[in-house]
């Protein structure tokens, strides 16, 4: 049984401003049809009207927007899980749940005095201690993950108490006890490598891997991903420090309402620091929210090919390409965000999308 279908003549515009229209209006629906998560299909006959369906009645109909997916914040990994309630009938923009956004909005420059202090105590480059920080908790101290793991360092309850740490949550006691371990494993296996491989798989699973990186796809990303961080902390250190105060207040410009400083500060953080990545994931997000899908999937490309651990970027524009009808484009991009995922519940969801996709592109003889 059909949502509802909608016939609409557009022969006095383009077939290109038809499009636009179009999209703008299948957002609409989106937004004020609740329950609507079947794909959108179009055809426009010969004398120039547009049919919209969710039940498409020949292979003449294209997939406007296979389904409804909410983009993902980048800092906690998640989605809002709220479906977007910013547009309603004749393109009036709702800027009710706007301060809600979710951004990149991580400022590392609390922890430096912590991470100084004990990097220097245990030996180690602050920098390196930063990555490890980065790559796993992204500087959340509030972080648990799927298995137990707790705060900036990620720190197993039973290594935590191993190493004397009380609180995991506590960004002192975490750091103490996270640097202690690392500067174990180091000495234990002589080398930066599997040194991290061995702080996230365990310094038993190297050992009986012949004291090589066990070919466990999670640990063997995991050094890449420390690696990749450290060596952009030693170039960019300095200058992301006072990237992320810009950051913050483009972030808050937009909260505010002021969307056009907004990304006007977004884009001054650019110039100020190119190798900035968060920046380019947050003015594509302003995009998408917007509804400027190319300028979206720009932003979003830049980001990746600054930092390709950057998860949520991939699932961002691969959302965004299939707005754009870009679907076996969106085929690529989940794939490689599937390559970078470790969440066995997040691939199993992609790869959803993407059988999804495939079905609505032999369907549809795309």
């Amino acid at each position: 049984m059909t949502i509802m279908n909608f016939i609409f003549n557009f022969r006095q515009f383009s077939i290109k401003k038809a499009s636009g229209g179009l999209l703008i209006f299948i957002i609409i629906l989106f937004s004020v049809t609740p329950g609507v998560e079947a794909a959108v299909y179009y055809y426009q006959d010969e004398g120039g009207k547009v049919h919209i369906t969710d039940s498409p009645t020949h292979k003449g109909y294209r997939v406007i927007i296979p389904s409804v997916k909410e983009q993902m914040s980048i800092s906690d990994g998640i989605s809002t899980g709220k479906k977007s309630s910013r547009i309603k009938a004749g393109g009036e923009e709702i800027k009710a749940s706007i301060k809600n956004t979710k951004f990149y909005d991580v400022d590392d420059s609390k922890f430096a005095h912590l991470v100084s202090k004990h990097a220097q105590a245990n030996n180690l480059p602050y920098n390196l201690v930063k990555a490890i920080i980065k790559a796993e908790s992204d500087f959340n101290p509030s972080c648990t993950s799927r298995v137990g793991a707790m705060g900036l360092m990620q720190l197993m309850p039973k290594t935590a108490k191993m190493l004397g740490v009380n609180n995991a949550y506590d960004p002192d006691e975490n750091v103490m006890g996270g640097t202690k371990y690392f500067r174990q494993m180091l000495d234990t296996f002589k080398d930066i490598s599997l040194a991290l491989a061995a702080y996230n798989a365990g310094p038993t699973t190297v050992i009986r891997n012949g004291r090589k990186i066990p070919a466990i796809k999670e640990t063997q990303n995991y050094v890449k991903k420390v690696k990749f961080y450290f060596a952009m902390f030693e170039q960019n250190g300095g200058t992301f420090n006072d990237s992320e105060k810009e950051n913050k207040l483009a972030i808050a410009l937009y909260r505010s309402g002021e969307i056009k400083k907004a990304i006007s500060e977004f884009k001054k953080v650019i110039r100020n620091s190119p190798q900035y990545a968060p920046a380019y994931y947050n003015l594509g997000y302003i995009y998408s929210q917007e509804g400027e899908y190319s300028r979206a999937i720009d932003m979003y490309k830049r980001a990746i090919k600054i930092d390709p651990y950057l998860k949520a970027a991939y699932y961002n524009l691969a959302i965004t390409l299939e707005r754009r009808g870009l679907l076996e484009m969106a085929i690529a991009t989940w794939s490689a965000y599937i390559s970078y995922e470790t969440d066995a519940s997040k691939i199993g969801e992609v790869n959803k999308y993407i059988e999804e996709l495939r079905d609505y592109i032999s369907s549809n003889g795309i």
